[in-house]
């Protein structure tokens, strides 16, 4: 019985994070407000009944869950300088970005101009998190005496978010993203870091691919 219930339990999840996908592909492709709830369960080979198990609250909830597991902060380990592991997150999130429609979709979901008001925003939480790190690297000494970690944080997200936009614009697709985004900070670390911390930190687009591939193979064989 317990067994039985295990494999149903993760039959469950595995259908959950199957609709999440097939959401965060369909939104990619056609936006938040042409997608449909019968495309999404299409994509994902699911079953009405199975959709709105998982998300009653329709096309709403799912985009919320999008938002809610992607940009997040994982795979970014806490480093030493303390600023590295502000970069990191950077790093590891323009790679993912490159490589993971849902990912894309979150993206696109969070600077949609209802999101507020239709099923959230993610961007004050994001802002936290880079305020958080910034402030431990300012404890730390690691940052100018003008540096302001809150007003850092709120000029990032829309940085961060408008060269994404910019550079799919502008290339057609989003290869050269990582290498962008370390621009990007490169223009922020002048006028943010202690120049005697600068020689310690790395800041590369191969970054972001190593540190979540570690990630990933270190979260797959504690899973088996």
């Amino acid at each position: 019985m317990a067994r039985q219930l295990r494999a149903t339990q993760a039959r469950a999840v595995r259908t959950r994070e199957q609709i999440i996908a097939a959401a965060g592909a369909v939104i990619e492709r056609r936006g938040y407000g042409a997608a449909t709830i019968n495309e999404i369960i299409a994509e994902a080979g699911a079953t009405k009944g199975g959709f709105y198990f998982h998300f009653p609250g329709g096309k709403e909830e799912v985009a919320a869950a999008i938002l809610t597991g992607t940009l997040t902060n994982e795979g970014v380990t806490p480093q030493h300088p303390k600023l590295q592991t502000w970069l990191d997150t950077g790093m590891v999130l323009s790679h993912r970005l490159r490589n993971e429609p849902t990912l894309r979709a979150a993206l696109r979901l969070a600077m949609h101009s209802a999101a507020r008001d239709t099923y959230g925003t993610p961007w004050p939480a994001w802002v936290e998190i880079t305020t958080s790190q910034l402030t431990e690297a300012q404890e730390a000494g690691e940052l100018l005496p003008t540096a302001a970690p809150l007003k850092t944080a709120r000029v990032l997200a829309g940085a961060w978010s408008g060269l994404a936009v910019t550079t799919h614009a502008i290339d057609g697709h989003f290869d050269n993203f990582p290498a962008r985004v370390v621009e990007l900070y490169e223009h922020l670390l002048a006028n943010l870091a202690d120049p005697s911390i600068m020689p310690s930190l790395e800041l590369s687009a191969e970054r972001g691919p190593r540190l979540w591939e570690a990630y990933v193979a270190l979260r797959d064989s504690q899973a088996t």
